[in-house]
């Protein structure tokens, strides 16, 4: 047995040495390998198993089948786990279409991505990953625009299958069930903020509801709810959703929407379809879409302290006649930047909304004036963007990220409750060594008037989104050690904030949240959404390790 062992363990380094040779030898004459032999490590989980066979032969096996569906699709399959690559490092040209990972924590280094070019592609790829996973538990994951805080749309060694960055066109649609003010569009998931400013506001005078940061795709912004600064006024992104297409399990491809047979998964996908994904992968979204002018005005003041931040937001936040085309966001960046000071960033559209104005001392600058003459943004240490320009101010760096979130419903909305919470957050920031930002967004508005049971995102009467945000810059020295410390205080000190909050928002995931835990994001949904997931996900094939279970 030892001389066996020793022989597979020869055989299997001789694979890795020469595996860029292999192509040469036409082996696997489709598949672009990139830098240096594999680099094998143990998975990070999905579907069967959290890691997989490395024998030689599995590994000649698995290149087989992915040299074969080079051949099938017009897309292509890159194998990018080598040697020459960082531990936690992606190749800038594959996995960062902005120039820089800004928001999320290192992202995992698969074996293989497969950028697919179209719906077909989808549905060729699809059945070939799901019996790789089977018969060598090779994980994969579905990736729009990389933009997962945890780092779900990649995966350690397993396979990436990229949506996004060729599934990225919007087409109108004419002689539809779509109004002359509402009409619809098919919007393919890696269609991001920059594409709907120049390909609709700018040319249509329309808009979709996208994330504030134009590098989020549509993809799994959309699946996870889609909260925009748009929301109070139009809803969340899935409440405007018509229809979707989506490739099943087996490679079929179906049209989901909220009355044919399909319409159970529809109802899923609206809040929790990035939760796995819960049934399949979506390919194109059909939204209904907004009128809307070119420019959306912000403004930005300072309150000085705990009390006053404490009765704005309760004024703000019990106001019955507030419009929806008002909106604000709240933060407390670390000390160095503004000490105690809590900065109000808030935005209307078409009329001015002076009552938002109420207990602040106003900056003088807005969104508009930021784009035209970015220095005087810089000192806000924030990011400022539109859909065609994208600075990187301050705070967005590469970094290790982790979040914590939840709703405060009305009952909880007065000034009492806002002072303990800010109080205990301001501890929480200072504790950390300026690597804390507070952010205090206000829900509420359209995105209230639907039924928590209407669709799968169930967290509707929250009248404001409170989010702790860790960030560690990756350059800091012994950066993973002052992020591990920081994220194990502030896991102990989260609780004190969440007793007085609900739920939470699942495209802000909580890392350290495993499967079976649902409810913290789905609350009353998650019943009828393992259902659903049993009935188009029966061997749990779409995983990650939130998932639905």
């Amino acid at each position: 047995m030892p001389r066996v062992r020793l022989f597979v363990s020869a055989l299997y380094w001789l694979l890795v040495a020469w595996a860029p040779v292999c192509q040469s030898w036409r082996l696997f004459p489709a598949i672009r390998f990139r830098g240096g032999g594999f680099r094998m490590t143990s998975g990070n989980g999905g579907g069967a198993s959290s890691s997989w066979t490395k024998s030689a032969a599995s590994i000649t096996k698995i290149l087989k089948e992915l040299d074969f569906l080079n051949t099938k699709i017009d897309g292509s399959v890159i194998v990018v786990g080598h040697d020459n690559l960082g531990k936690d490092t992606l190749l800038s040209d594959l996995y960062d279409k902005e120039g820089g990972l800004t928001w999320m924590k290192p992202t995992p280094v698969p074996l293989a991505i497969v950028q697919v070019a179209s719906e077909s592609d989808v549905a060729v790829a699809v059945p070939i990953l799901v019996r790789l996973q089977k018969d060598f538990g090779i994980p994969f994951r579905i990736r729009s625009g990389g933009h997962h805080y945890n780092g779900y749309s990649s995966v350690e060694m397993g396979i990436v299958l990229d949506i996004g960055t060729n599934l990225n066109k919007i087409t109108l649609c004419h002689n539809n069930n779509g109004s002359e003010e509402e009409p619809l569009a098919w919007i393919e998931p890696g269609v991001n903020g920059g594409d709907i400013w120049k390909q609709l506001i700018q040319k249509h005078k329309l808009a979709a509801i996208m994330g504030g940061c134009p590098a989020v795709n549509q993809g799994g912004f959309l699946l996870g709810g889609g909260f925009s600064y748009w929301s109070r006024l139009y809803g969340l992104g899935c409440d405007r959703m018509v229809a979707a297409r989506v490739v099943l399990a087996n490679g079929t491809i179906v049209t989901a929407n909220a009355t044919n047979s399909h319409c159970d998964l529809f109802w899923a996908l609206r809040g929790a379809g990035s939760a796995g994904p819960i049934g399949g992968v979506v390919t194109s979204f059909q939204i209904r879409l907004f009128p809307t002018q070119d420019e959306q005005v912000y403004g930005m003041g300072k309150i000085p302290s705990v009390e006053e931040a404490a009765h704005y937001l309760t004024n703000i936040g019990t106001r019955t006649n507030l419009p929806g085309n008002a909106g604000i966001t709240l933060f407390l960046f670390p000390k160095q930047f503004y000490g105690d000071e809590w900065l109000s960033v808030y935005n209307w559209y078409d009329n001015g909304i002076p009552q938002l104005q109420t207990g602040m001392t106003l900056l003088n600058a807005t969104f508009r004036d930021a784009l035209l003459h970015p220095d005087t943004a810089r000192g806000f240490g924030m990011e400022i963007q539109s859909g065609t320009e994208h600075s990187k101010m301050g705070l967005m760096e590469g970094r290790l990220w982790q979040v914590w979130n939840g709703f405060l419903m009305p009952e909880q909305c007065n000034t009492q409750t806002w002072t303990k919470l800010l109080t205990i957050m301001r501890e929480m920031r200072d504790a950390c060594e300026g690597y804390v930002t507070i952010e205090v967004l206000l829900w509420g508005g359209a995105i209230s008037d639907v039924s928590p049971s209407e669709t799968a995102f169930f967290w509707r009467r929250g009248i404001y989104n409170i989010c702790v945000n860790l960030g560690v810059p990756a350059h800091v020295e012994n950066a993973e050690i002052i992020f591990e410390r920081h994220r194990a205080y502030l896991s102990r000190a989260w609780p004190k904030v969440n007793k007085y909050l609900q739920g939470a928002y699942y495209n802000y995931p909580v890392q350290g949240r495993k499967e079976g835990n649902s409810d913290v994001y789905f609350g009353g949904n998650v019943a009828k959404l393992r259902k659903i997931k049993k009935q188009y996900d029966p061997d749990n094939v779409f995983y990650h390790p939130q998932s639905i279970v």
